[in-house]
Formats: C-alpha cells, sequence, structure tokens
C-alpha cells in the first residue's frame, strides 16, 4: 500500500492589500506567505531515540489512519535517519505522533522480506512496565502504534538486537526492537515471532 495525501494550503492575497503593496517600494514588501510558513504554525515535537550498540542503524517514522468509513487511509512518512553516536532525531508534526509506527533497518540484516518494527508494547504488559530481551522474545503479540505524546521535546530509549529469523530463503540475521518501558499504544496488536515485529506494509492505527 502506498497511498499518500498531500494537503495544500491556498493563501489568497485581498485586491486592496495587493493595491497597497504595488504602492509600496519593493524594499518595505512584506512578503507572501508559504505553504511552509502555514505549516510551520503548527505545533511540532522533537523525538529522540537513544539506541546503543546500533550504528548505522535506519529508523523512519509512519503514521497511517483510516477515515471513520475506512474507505481512506492517510499516509504520512519521515525521511530515513541513521543513528549517530547512540541517537537520533525526528522534528515531526506533534499530532503525526499519535498513531505512529517506527521501523529500523540495522546494518547487520540479511534478506528477510520485511523491515524490523518497534514493538510499543507486548501481550501482557501494561503502560509502564520494564521488558527485558529475555521477556521479549518470548512474546506472541505486539502493537506498532503508540499512542502518541503533546510534548514538544520527548526521548524515548529503544532497544535494538541481533537475532536469528527466518528469512525469505534461509535463516539470516534479523533484529528486534522494542522500547524496554511498555508505552501507551493504540489497536491492533499483531502476531509477532519469537518477539519480532515485521512489516511489509504501513501499519494502520485505530
Amino acid at each position: 500500500m502506498n497511498v499518500r495525501t498531500t494537503v495544500r494550503t491556498a493563501v489568497r492575497t485581498a485586491a486592496g492589500g495587493a493595491l497597497l503593496a504595488a504602492l509600496a517600494a519593493p524594499s518595505a514588501a512584506a512578503p507572501a506567505a508559504t505553504d511552509r510558513d502555514v505549516r510551520g504554525a503548527a505545533p511540532r515535537t522533537a523525538l529522540t531515540f537513544t539506541v546503543e550498540d546500533c550504528e548505522g542503524c535506519e529508523i523512519q517514522l509512519v503514521n497511517a489512519r483510516s477515515t471513520l468509513d475506512a474507505d481512506v487511509v492517510h499516509v504520512w512518512e519521515s525521511r530515513t535517519k541513521e543513528v549517530e553516536d547512540g541517537s537520533v532525531t525526528f522534528s515531526i508534526p506533534t499530532r503525526r505522533t499519535w498513531g505512529m509506527s517506527a521501523t529500523v533497518v540495522a546494518p547487520w540484516e540479511g534478506h528477510t522480506g520485511y523491515r524490523t518494527t518497534v514493538a510499543w508494547r507486548y501481550n501482557g504488559k501494561r503502560v509502564g512496565d520494564p521488558v527485558t530481551l529475555e521477556e521479549a522474545v518470548t512474546r506472541t503479540k505486539a502493537s506498532a502504534c503508540w499512542e502518541g505524546v503533546r510534548s514538544r521535546r520527548v526521548t524515548v530509549p529503544l532497544v535494538v538486537e541481533k537475532v536469528r529469523v527466518a528469512g525469505v530463503h534461509e535463516e539470516v540475521e534479523g533484529s528486534i526492537a522494542f522500547v524496554p518501558t511498555t508505552q501507551s499504544w493504540l489497536r491492533p496488536m499483531r502476531e509477532v515471532w519469537d518477539g519480532v515485529l515485521g512489516s511489509q506494509d504501513v501499519n494502520i492505527c485505530h
């Protein structure tokens, strides 16, 4: 699925304003509002993931939500960023954190046929519960959907570990990715294999 929705904002100038601008000197004319200016007025969040032992890992954020009648899915994607010195930071519209998923591509991964996806919550866990690697690999379901935040700045620790997984043709090196402290989450809960949450398409969150 590759459905994208682009919102364009048309800025209209009143006739009287246009006449006034024409009479003013060029240096005194106010710059016209742009799409970027309008979008920039929306609240934004600086989201930082701290990730140990994952230098060069590529992380991308995706937000996919359906309309009430489920006929249209609105998909937003961030650009892919690499972990450097143990962290990576995204500046994104705050509203995009609601129902957001995150994918990870590690340098060691073989041909898995899917993208490793961050598990925000495993079955049997409540918000605030700690999660260890030993626990994560025993879980059978997980949520790829974060409930999100309203904060302008937030840091989320992330665990990414190398594991063996069933690849397209054979067993290969893969990854398991999860948050060590269970986060507020949204449905659905998806099936996972040894705690590994993988996605071949966007995760539509409810």
